[in-house]
């Protein structure tokens, strides 16, 4: 599914038709880097019944190479800290302190 500044990525099952595993991208231009842009990784979500086998690390590895295709100059997340290790295997490194403000 494409959109202007979003794309979501699935895997569904070929004999039911449900979806194993989800995730999506948001592209933002930026002002500094003349304009460039960045891939911000969201809601990674893959069936507990569909767990184990690499779906997450497919929808992730997807997210990224889409990203690059349309110009990204890098790709960030937010994740839980369980979830590091998940990420690390994906190639991301942890940097920087995620600040939120919730209404």
């Amino acid at each position: 599914m494409l959109g202007d500044n979003h794309y979501v990525g699935v895997v569904e099952d070929p004999i039911s038709g449900c979806i194993l595993a989800s995730g999506s991208v948001l592209i933002e231009r930026k002002f500094i880097r003349g304009g460039g842009k960045v891939g911000h990784i969201e809601d990674v979500v893959v069936d507990k019944a569909a767990r184990r086998i690499q779906l997450g690390q497919r929808i992730v590895d997807h997210l990224v190479h889409y990203a690059k295709t349309v110009g990204c100059y890098k790709v960030i997340l937010n994740c839980k800290p369980d979830l590091r290790e998940f990420y690390k295997k994906c190639g991301f490194v942890e940097i920087n302190v995620q600040m939120a403000l919730y209404f």
